[in-house]
Protein backbone atom coordinates (compact mmCIF):
# COMPACT_ATOMS: atom_id res chain seq x y z
CA UNK A 1 0.00 0.00 0.00
CA UNK A 2 2.60 2.30 0.95
CA UNK A 3 4.57 1.60 -2.12
CA UNK A 4 1.77 2.53 -4.19
CA UNK A 5 1.13 5.85 -2.39
CA UNK A 6 4.87 6.53 -3.27
CA UNK A 7 4.93 6.07 -6.91
CA UNK A 8 1.56 8.12 -7.14
CA UNK A 9 3.29 11.16 -5.56
CA UNK A 10 6.45 10.11 -7.56
CA UNK A 11 4.40 10.30 -10.81
CA UNK A 12 3.12 13.76 -9.74
CA UNK A 13 6.60 15.44 -9.02
CA UNK A 14 9.07 13.58 -10.92
CA UNK A 15 11.69 13.66 -9.22
CA UNK A 16 12.60 10.36 -7.97
CA UNK A 17 13.21 10.52 -4.62
CA UNK A 18 9.51 9.11 -3.71
CA UNK A 19 9.92 6.10 -6.82
CA UNK A 20 13.62 5.60 -4.39
CA UNK A 21 11.02 5.58 -1.51
CA UNK A 22 8.43 2.84 -3.15
CA UNK A 23 11.24 0.82 -4.51
CA UNK A 24 12.37 0.46 -0.33
CA UNK A 25 9.32 -0.08 0.81
CA UNK A 26 8.33 -3.21 -1.78
CA UNK A 27 11.79 -4.57 -0.44
CA UNK A 28 10.56 -3.68 3.03
CA UNK A 29 7.16 -6.20 1.89
CA UNK A 30 9.20 -8.76 0.86
CA UNK A 31 10.91 -9.18 3.49
CA UNK A 32 7.62 -9.20 5.42
CA UNK A 33 5.97 -11.92 3.04
CA UNK A 34 9.01 -14.25 4.33
CA UNK A 35 8.73 -13.76 7.64
CA UNK A 36 10.88 -10.92 8.90
CA UNK A 37 9.78 -8.84 11.89
CA UNK A 38 9.30 -5.39 11.88
CA UNK A 39 12.34 -4.38 12.88
CA UNK A 40 13.78 -6.47 10.32
CA UNK A 41 11.77 -4.51 7.62
CA UNK A 42 12.29 -1.24 9.04
CA UNK A 43 16.33 -1.93 8.77
CA UNK A 44 15.48 -3.29 4.81
CA UNK A 45 13.41 -0.50 4.74
CA UNK A 46 15.99 1.95 5.26
CA UNK A 47 18.88 0.42 3.64
CA UNK A 48 16.72 -0.22 0.79
CA UNK A 49 15.90 3.77 1.07
CA UNK A 50 19.64 4.73 1.72
CA UNK A 51 20.87 2.66 -1.52
CA UNK A 52 18.44 3.58 -3.66
CA UNK A 53 18.40 7.76 -2.87
CA UNK A 54 22.75 7.43 -3.12
CA UNK A 55 23.71 5.02 -5.85
CA UNK A 56 20.51 4.67 -8.09
CA UNK A 57 18.89 7.93 -7.99
CA UNK A 58 21.75 9.26 -9.53
CA UNK A 59 22.52 7.83 -12.19
CA UNK A 60 18.78 7.49 -13.33
CA UNK A 61 18.81 11.63 -12.96
CA UNK A 62 21.86 11.64 -15.12
CA UNK A 63 20.44 9.21 -17.95
CA UNK A 64 16.89 11.14 -17.79
CA UNK A 65 18.21 14.98 -17.94
CA UNK A 66 20.79 14.31 -21.03
CA UNK A 67 20.16 16.15 -23.87
CA UNK A 68 22.05 15.72 -27.40
CA UNK A 69 25.08 18.04 -28.37
CA UNK A 70 24.63 20.57 -30.39
CA UNK A 71 21.13 19.85 -31.86
CA UNK A 72 19.14 21.67 -33.55
CA UNK A 73 15.21 21.31 -33.70
CA UNK A 74 11.90 23.04 -34.94
CA UNK A 75 12.90 25.61 -37.40
CA UNK A 76 16.70 25.63 -36.22
CA UNK A 77 17.11 22.80 -37.79
CA UNK A 78 15.51 23.77 -41.28
CA UNK A 79 18.27 26.41 -41.57
CA UNK A 80 21.43 24.99 -44.14
CA UNK A 81 18.74 22.62 -45.52
CA UNK A 82 18.20 22.16 -49.19
CA UNK A 83 14.79 22.89 -50.90
CA UNK A 84 13.82 23.14 -54.36
CA UNK A 85 11.76 26.68 -55.95
CA UNK A 86 8.80 25.53 -56.58
CA UNK A 87 8.33 29.34 -58.14
CA UNK A 88 9.82 32.11 -59.03
CA UNK A 89 11.59 33.42 -55.91
CA UNK A 90 11.88 37.31 -55.34
CA UNK A 91 12.82 38.90 -52.38
CA UNK A 92 8.87 39.06 -52.02
CA UNK A 93 7.89 36.06 -52.33
CA UNK A 94 7.59 32.41 -53.86
CA UNK A 95 7.38 28.95 -52.73
CA UNK A 96 9.88 25.99 -52.30
CA UNK A 97 9.76 22.58 -51.29
CA UNK A 98 11.87 21.95 -48.01
CA UNK A 99 11.66 18.71 -46.01
CA UNK A 100 8.65 17.61 -47.70
CA UNK A 101 6.45 19.92 -46.97
CA UNK A 102 5.77 23.88 -49.65
CA UNK A 103 6.79 26.71 -47.76
CA UNK A 104 5.84 30.52 -48.47
CA UNK A 105 9.98 31.81 -49.50
CA UNK A 106 11.22 35.01 -50.37
CA UNK A 107 14.56 34.85 -52.43
CA UNK A 108 17.79 36.71 -49.92
CA UNK A 109 18.96 39.00 -53.00
CA UNK A 110 17.62 39.04 -56.27
CA UNK A 111 15.42 36.52 -57.97
CA UNK A 112 16.06 32.64 -58.45
CA UNK A 113 14.26 30.26 -61.37
CA UNK A 114 11.34 27.91 -60.20
CA UNK A 115 12.74 24.34 -60.39
CA UNK A 116 16.33 25.60 -58.77
CA UNK A 117 17.94 24.10 -55.83
CA UNK A 118 18.39 26.45 -52.94
CA UNK A 119 19.57 26.48 -49.67
CA UNK A 120 17.76 28.31 -46.38
CA UNK A 121 19.28 30.98 -44.61
CA UNK A 122 16.44 31.83 -41.91
CA UNK A 123 13.51 31.07 -41.00
CA UNK A 124 11.24 34.51 -40.68
CA UNK A 125 7.88 33.36 -39.20
CA UNK A 126 6.20 30.77 -41.93
CA UNK A 127 8.89 31.89 -44.74
CA UNK A 128 11.73 30.66 -45.44
CA UNK A 129 14.53 32.98 -46.92
CA UNK A 130 16.87 31.17 -49.33
CA UNK A 131 19.65 31.39 -51.69
CA UNK A 132 20.52 30.28 -54.81
CA UNK A 133 23.18 27.05 -54.32
CA UNK A 134 26.52 27.67 -55.86
CA UNK A 135 26.97 25.01 -58.47
CA UNK A 136 30.56 23.47 -58.41
CA UNK A 137 31.79 21.55 -61.88
CA UNK A 138 34.20 19.71 -61.66
CA UNK A 139 36.83 20.88 -64.78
Amino acid sequence: MAAGVLLVVEMLTVNLLFGSLAFSAVLAAIASGIGFDATTQGVVFGLGAVGSLLILRPIALRHLKKEPANQSTNVEALVGAPAIALTLLTDRDGLVKLSGETWSARAITGQIADGSKVEVVAIEGATAVVKQKVRVDNV
